[in-house]
């Protein structure tokens, strides 16, 4: 029986399927996946023996009970349009578009909506999918849905009005994350050492790395980190004392930014 349809099969989707899939909470046969791209259907079938393909978007979301929309929040509203009268009382639609309301989609289509949030650490097995739910979902069909994404990530439900600063801090993380890296690397380099680019993008990536394992395997607190690292008197110090003056103006800025762009 075909429990689950992809429509879309972009970054996200794509990242989604395979690690239902490979994670073994739901089978190749369970999906039903539709795409604007036809010529990736066939790229599909051969990857995932036993997927079933729609030709077009109605027929995913009438042969599926719950539907994954992953599409660009600006496609999203013609994709509602398009599949609307396929879809049942009991049809779930699932949404990774993060500024869509569920208001919005309800309106277009009259059946039961989650918000979705996932992350790219989800290829990994790791960070966090947000999730948010309509009234009209079932506590069966919420404890489904989290199965699914327990698969490759944590879950954390949260409210919609908290969508916006949560997917800064778990979606878009890892933009930033990188972003920032990729500053201290550079700057790393200005400073006229005989270390290539390669051997200093690695020793910041495993240090970043087993930092982020030491603070969730032993439960440290960020500030217990410094304080183990940054002796009185030494080198970590005086960057963290440069890091506090100039970074807390920066973030700040970053999050009125992009906030605002919600």
């Amino acid at each position: 029986m075909i429990q689950i349809g992809f429509i879309g099969y972009g970054s996200m989707g794509s990242m989604l399927l395979q690690g239902f899939i490979k994670s073994g909470v739901i089978t190749p046969e369970e999906i039903i996946i539709s795409t604007r791209t036809k010529s990736k259907l066939e790229d599909i079938k051969n990857k995932y023996p036993g997927i079933n393909t729609a030709n077009n978007n109605s027929d995913a979301a009438k042969n599926a009970k719950y539907i994954f929309v992953c599409v660009e929040p600006l496609t999203v509203k013609e994709v509602l349009a398009e599949i609307k009268d396929s879809l049942s009382s009991e049809s779930v639609i699932i949404s990774i578009a993060g500024t869509v309301s569920i208001k919005n989609i309800v309106d277009l289509t009259r059946t039961k909506v989650v918000k979705l949030i996932p992350s790219l650490t989800s290829e990994v097995s790791e960070g966090i999918s947000l999730v948010c739910y309509n009234e009209q979902i079932t506590d069966e069909e919420a404890t489904y849905i989290e199965a699914l994404l327990n698969g490759i990530s944590r879950v954390k439900r949260i409210k919609e009005d908290d969508f916006g600063l949560a997917t800064e801090l778990t979606s878009c993380a890892p933009g930033f994350f990188a972003a920032i890296l990729d500053e201290f690397v550079q700057s790393a380099l200005r400073q006229n050492s005989a270390l290539s680019q390669k051997d200093i993008e690695d020793m910041v990536i495993q240090t970043f790395y087993g930092t982020a394992k030491v603070l969730t395997e032993q439960h440290m607190s960020f500030s217990e980190m410094v304080r183990r690292v940054a002796t009185k008197g030494g080198i970590t110090e005086e960057g963290v004392k440069v890091f506090n003056a100039e970074l807390p103006e920066t973030f700040d800025k970053m999050f009125e930014v992009t906030l605002n762009k919600h």
